[in-house]
Order: structure tokens, then C-alpha cells, then sequence
């Protein structure tokens, strides 16, 4: 450990960093009473040698805060009440089986975050299908992550980025598609694209809205939102005209070419600037570019995946990188760039509606026999595929599912079309929500468990990278009771207690670490001891040291070979017209996370991002009438916000931005999802600008305009004055 050490710190104790996937190791500081007092660098981290940006750096500052819940909740005449932890467990357990004895087991439903430890979304998965007995479970990375995940496994049987980011420095070729790492990644990735840009390196940005780390010498394309697939689609239609491709490693190392290239010859450079807007020479630059580089890495984001053609945009870019030979060379290869805390483990352990643990596949017949022999349950026991998180939202509205356990989301913020996300919670019966904090979300909760923050427990994370990580618990529970805890007297009182009779995260890591053993995703060689390290799966026994590199010999397709997959032509459901005639796109704000249950009590963070803003290029607010200080009016086929507005000159002048973290910004986005992954398009909304002076409002929303961040305070300290 290393930097100042905060006074009053007599023990120091490893973990990481709980918001994005870098996971950046800190040394959390505890005092002789046993709270913490700080944070102080872990120089010996995995990846980022303890460096964290200002997000990370105030963490610690969450786990005692004035906010955290300390006893249950429970809603009595209309109002959350405080009760005892048996009555609370009991109201839970009690209305999940009778809403199980009156309407089956499928009328309950779970949904849980990917925040979660590799330990809690494990048994997320596990609860659902045996305590609660329903198929219905998913997560709120349906929001992040499966387009990239669909493509990876359709392309190469596996789910896991190729190349590790110490890597990123080493290319020749940088290709960065929808991200910005100044906000989402700053710790690592900027540092690294420099060192890359000092050899020489040539970094290509591809998005609509450029962030602060595109420098001024990168290649700037500034992409029509929707159109990545095209422009990657065209782009290997190039390479085989320059004559650029990679033949032999084509032939002998992938199938499916003919067909896919034989669809893409239909793009050329002019007809994909028609498109795309960019221009037919940059299509033949980058082609080359791309195609020639010594070593080329594509890193991409959210900006192509959150689109109702997110898998297909996905799948184009990875034909561009198998045609050029890219995927097993260091250096090389297509990265997705992982989003949340866990995400990655998150999407591995079978808390998503179509998985079990380990990256198995639930309808798989000998996937479904070697989970449950190692659960003690017969196959047949396991349910089938379930609904993804925005259907089991719409099945609810529908009166389908009745009972929600949540656990760590908040989809009262981040789930798309929250005006019919309001009514579909409303029309549940029973809503059970584990969290540290009251949200947005627990407005329709009848239950409301304590949940415990990252230094209240132990754990593993799965980085960005695929590299398991060791969080240690630093402090005791402040509800006195860990999730795990909850999962095990929950499970007690629906009659599984033998199947979660866990007290710690290790002792959960050791099953999975059994139940992992041969299937796709091998955590059998990572020891609880060795997680400290920081040890990328697959990794089969305790000898291997680990799989950094993917890729390097063969593929995870049982034939070893990866597949191009021809991609068609497809466009949002809905495009903007004269009535809605800009695309709204959302990403994140550095300072907030997620929907700012955490860092929005965090003054630090709150001074950087007090409330939700639209950004506008100058010359269309120009246009609109927009001047300086004015509010602007957001309307779309969905619902409507108003807001301060912000100018920047890096933003397509058709394209207006929104950070995701209020209300104010998915209550205008649409619930269409990709048709394989379930995303919705957060990217691509049609919407309509006014000046708030020139808009028509009534009376009740004019009331009910929000000038900030004032709603989301007012409804902490409701339920905050209900609580006390």
C-alpha cells in the first residue's frame, strides 16, 4: 500500500473498486472501531496498479453514509415502516408461495444487477430455480452487455474478451467503435492509447459524439447513428477489393466466408457513405488501414451493441476482424469493452433467463444434467428458458408475473419507457427489493431487505479483461445481516436451506469452482488464495496459470473454428421524421453510476453531476432558438423531459446526448429490443427539441417539470423521514 494513510487507520484491507470493470484495486482503511476512515493506493493491483479516477476514489464514503438502510422495511397502510429481520423474511418468503400455490411458480420472477460478486449472482441463479422454482430471472446487464455476448458466442463459442488491455499500448492499430473512455474507462485506457500514439500507433474513433480522449491526430468519423453494421460491413467488402485478405488464416481457421463475403459485396465505398455519412475515401482508408497494420485491435462499446440491431453490428465488425487474421495475435484481435462492476462475471454464472452457471447453456440437455447432479436436484427439476429482464417488466403489466425479487437495480432509472415501467411495477402484487439504500425503485416495494455495500463483504469479480479478482470484506455489515445471509434464511423459509447453506463467499467460490469444472467457463484451477493474483478463466486446475491471450490455436466451437456470419441491412423500428427529427443517444456522466443509488450521496460526485442536462451541438440549438441558460423540452413517441442544455462542438449537429443516470432520460427511450439479445436501443431515439419558453405545456406538466436533480432528492428524503 502506498499514498497517505488516513488518520485514524490501524488495518488496511485489499479490495476493489465497485463501480466500472476495470476493477481498480484500493486499500480500503479501517479504524480501532472497526469503520472505515479512507482509501489508500494498492500498488500491487492487477492492471491499474491502484490508480483510480474520482469516482473511485470517494467509494469508501457510501458504506457508512447517513442513507444506508439498517433495519427492514415493510409497507403498512401505504407507508414503509421499520420491522424486525424474522417478520421481514417472513412477509417475503410468505408472499412468494402464495403467489406460487395460487397462480405457479412461474408467476414469480427475479431480477438482480451486474454489480453482484461472481458468489451473489451464482446464487441468483440458483434461488430462482430451485427456492423460487420459476425460469423467470434475469439481470440488468440485458441492458449492456448481450449483443456483444450473442455475437462472441455465435463467432466463437466463447463470451470473454481475446486480448488483454496491456496490450492496447502495443497496436500498431487502434480502432475504438462507441466508447468514451474518457467517462467509462479513465483510469487505463487513455494512458494506454497514448503510449500507443508515441510509437506511432494510428487511433480511429467511430462515433456520433467524441469524448475528451480522441485527440485532434486520431481518424475522426463521426458515424449516423444506426449505421455501424453497414459501415463495417462495407469495410470488408474493401478489403477483398484492395486484395487485402487473410486467406490462409480465412481457410484454415474460420467457416462461413463465402456467404458473408458474398453479401457484403453488394456495399461499396459510395454506396455506404449514402448511408453512413462517411465519406467513400475514409471507407478505402480505414479498409487499408485496418487490413495492413502489423498489429490492429478493435475495441468497441456500448454505442454499436444498445441498438435493436446491436448483435448484427456486433457480427460485422468481428467478420472485418477474422477476414484480416485479427482474433489469437497479441496485440490483436476485437475487444468488447465490459461496462459494469461485474459484468463480465455477471453474464457467466446464471443469473441471465437463458443460462446456468458457468457460461452452460439451460437448454442444453447435458449442460442441465451435470448443474443438477452437482446441485443434488434431478434435470428435470431445472426450469426452462425464461423472459429477459424488459419482458418480465411487460409480463408484469400484463398480469403475468406477480411477485419480483430485486436485488441490486433499479429499474425505476434504467430500464427504457419508465412511464409503462411505473405501471407495470404498480401492477405486481408482492415486490421484495435487496439493497443498501432506498431507490427510485423501492416506491413499489412491500418488502425492503437491507442489502450490504462492497467492503461489507467477500467476493470475486470478474474484470473487463476475464480476470478473477479477490474483493476481502473490510468492515462488519452495517444491517448486521450480508446477502448472503438473506439468500440462505430466505431459501430456509421456502424449504432449500441445505442448498444455501453458505455463511461466506469463499464457501460459495468453492462450489462454483466445482460446478465450473469442464464446462465452458473453468474457474476449477482459481483458488480462493490465487484470486488475489488476479487469474483469467479458463484456467482447469491448479497448476495452469491462467488463459490471458484467447484464441491463440483454436477457437471454443467444438470444430475449433470460428464463423463469419452474413449481416443484412437492418434499421431501428422507428426513425426520426419531421415530427421527431433528432436521434437521441445516452452514456455516462464520469462522476455518476449506473442509476446513482451510490455516488449521487457522494458530494464529490454530486458537485461534477447534480442533475440530468441534454447536450446540443451549437449550431442546432441555434437553430431551435436555444440560448444560453435556457431549458430545453424533449419530447419522443414515449414520453417527454425537460432540462438544462449543454453545447458541444463534438456532437453530430442531428444527434443530441443524454447521461442516463435520471429519470429524465430513459423515461424518452423506447422498449424495442434487438430480436437475439433482448437490448433495448438506448442508442437511437427519435425525438423533438423546443425551448421550454416556446413549448405547449398544461398546467400539470409544467408542475411537474423537473429543474435538476430536485425530484430524485425529494424522493430519497420521503422515504428517508418514513424510515426514521
Amino acid at each position: 500500500m502506498s499514498g497517505r494513510t488516513p488518520e485514524g487507520t490501524v488495518d488496511t484491507t485489499t479490495s476493489h473498486c465497485p463501480y466500472c470493470a476495470l476493477n481498480c484495486g484500493i486499500g480500503l482503511a479501517t479504524n480501532e472501531a472497526g469503520r472505515l476512515v479512507g482509501q489508500v493506493r494498492w500498488k500491487g493491483s492487477p492492471l491499474t496498479g491502484g490508480a483510480v479516477c474520482s469516482k473511485g476514489s470517494t467509494a469508501w464514503e457510501q458504506v457508512h453514509h447517513d442513507d444506508r438502510l439498517t433495519m427492514p422495511l415493510v409497507r403498512r397502510n401505504g407507508v414503509l415502516v421499520e420491522t424486525s429481520w424474522e417478520e421481514a423474511l417472513d412477509l417475503a418468503a410468505e408472499g412468494f408461495m402464495r403467489i406460487r400455490r395460487e397462480h405457479g411458480a412461474d408467476a414469480n420472477a427475479m431480477l438482480s444487477g451486474g454489480s453482484l460478486t461472481n458468489e451473489k449472482a451464482y446464487l441468483v441463479g440458483k434461488f430462482a430455480r430451485l427456492a423460487l422454482g420459476t425460469r423467470h430471472v434475469d439481470y440488468n446487464g440485458r441492458f449492456c452487455m448481450v449483443s456483444a455476448g450473442s455475437a462472441n458466442m455465435a463467432a466463437f463459442g466463447r463470451d470473454r474478451a481475446m486480448t488483454p488491455l496491456s496490450e492496447v499500448a502495443t497496436a500498431d492499430v487502434i480502432v475504438v467503435v462507441g466508447a468514451n473512455l474518457s467517462d467509462a474507462y479513465p483510469v487505463m485506457l487513455p494512458a494506454a492509447l497514448n503510449k500507443a500514439r508515441k510509437r506511432g500507433a494510428r487511433v480511429v474513433a467511430i462515433d456520433p459524439r467524441f469524448g475528451r480522449w480522441v485527440q485532434d491526430e486520431d481518424m475522426q468519423i463521426a458515424i449516423r447513428p444506426a449505421t455501424d453494421g453497414v459501415l463495417f460491413t462495407g469495410l470488408l467488402a474493401e478489403i477483398d477489393r484492395q486484395g487485402l485478405l487473410d486467406l490462409d488464416y480465412v481457410a484454415t481457421r474460420t467457416k462461413g466466408f463465402r456467404p458473408t463475403i458474398e453479401a457484403a459485396r453488394a456495399w461499396s465505398p459510395e454506396s455506404v457513405e449514402a448511408v453512413t455519412d462517411v465519406s467513400a475515401d475514409t471507407v478505402r482508408e480505414l479498409a487499408h488501414l485496418i487490413a495492413t497494420a502489423p498489429k490492429c485491435l478493435i475495441l468497441h462499446a456500448r454505442g454499436p451493441e444498445q441498438q435493436t440491431m446491436g448483435t448484427n453490428n456486433v457480427l460485422a465488425m468481428i467478420n472485418v476482424a477474422l477476414a484480416c487474421g485479427l482474433p489469437g495475435r497479441p496485440g490483436s484481435g476485437i475487444n468488447m469493452l465490459t461496462g459494469q462492476r461485474n459484468g463480465q462475471g455477471g453474464r457467466e454464472w446464471g443469473q441471465r433467463c437463458n443460462q446456468l452457471p458457468a457460461g452452460r447453456s439451460i437448454a442444453n440437455d447435458e449442460h442441465r444434467e451435470v448443474v443438477a447432479k452437482r446441485w443434488g436436484v434431478e434435470a428435470s427439476d431445472l426450469p426452462g428458458v425464461g423472459s429477459t429482464y424488459t419482458e418480465i417488466l411487460q409480463m408484469a403489466g400484463r398480469g403475468e408475473i406477480k411477485g419480483l425479487l430485486s436485488i441490486s437495480n433499479n429499474m425505476s432509472i434504467s430500464a427504457p419507457d419508465l412511464d409503462r415501467v411505473d405501471e407495470q411495477m404498480d401492477s405486481l402484487e408482492h415486490v421484495v427489493i435487496i439493497d443498501p439504500f432506498l431507490s427510485e425503485a423501492t416506491r413499489h416495494a412491500d418488502v425492503v431487505l437491507p442489502g450490504t455495500t462492497f467492503a461489507e463483504e467477500e467476493g470475486t469479480i470478474t474484470t473487463i479483461e476475464g480476470r478473477i479478482v479477490r474483493c476481502d470484506q473490510a468492515v462488519a455489515p452495517t444491517p448486521l445481516r450480508s446477502d448472503i445471509d438473506i439468500f440462505r434464511n430466505l431459501a430456509t423459509r421456502l424449504g432449500h436451506r441445505h442448498q444455501f447453506d453458505f455463511v461466506l463467499g469463499r464457501e460459495v467460490f468453492e462450489e462454483m469452482r466445482e460446478v465450473s469444472a469442464g464446462g465452458p467457463n473453468d474457474y476449477a484451477g482459481i483458488t480462493w488464495d490465487r484470486a488475489r493474483e488476479g487469474i483469467f478463466w479458463p484456467c482447469p486446475d491448479e497448476s495452469h496459470p491462467g488463459t490471458p491471450q484467447l484464441y491463440t490455436e483454436r477457437f471454443a466451437h467444438p470444430d475449433g473454428l470460428a464463423v463469419f456470419h452474413p449481416v443484412e441491412l437492418a434499421t431501428p423500428p422507428v426513425v426520426v421524421d419531421d415530427e421527431y427529427p433528432f436521434v437521441l443517444t445516452t452514456g455516462r456522466h464520469l462522476a455518476q453510476y449506473l442509476s446513482g443509488n451510490q455516488t449521487k450521496r457522494i458530494p464529490a460526485q454530486q458537485r461534477l453531476a447534480p442533475g440530468p442536462y441534454v447536450e446540443i451541438h451549437p449550431d442546432t440549438a441555434g437553430r431551435l432558438g436555444l440560448d444560453e441558460g435556457d431549458r430545453a423540452v424533449l419530447t419522443s413517441r414515449q414520453g417527454w423531459s425537460t432540462v438544462p442544455w449543454k453545447p458541444n462542438l463534438r456532437l453530430r449537429p442531428d444527434t443530441l446526448f443524454m447521461p442516463y443516470h435520471w429519470r429524465e432520460c430513459n423515461v424518452l427511450v423506447s422498449s424495442d429490443l434487438d430480436p437475439t439479445s433482448k437490448i433495448p436501443g438506448f442508442k437511437y431515439t427519435p425525438i423533438s427539441v423546443t425551448p421550454l419558453a416556446n413549448a405547449h405545456l398544461d398546467d400539470d406538466a409544467a408542475t411537474n417539470s423537473s429543474t435538476g436533480n430536485e425530484a430524485n432528492t425529494t424522493a430519497f428524503e420521503t422515504v428517508r423521514t418514513v424510515h426514521s
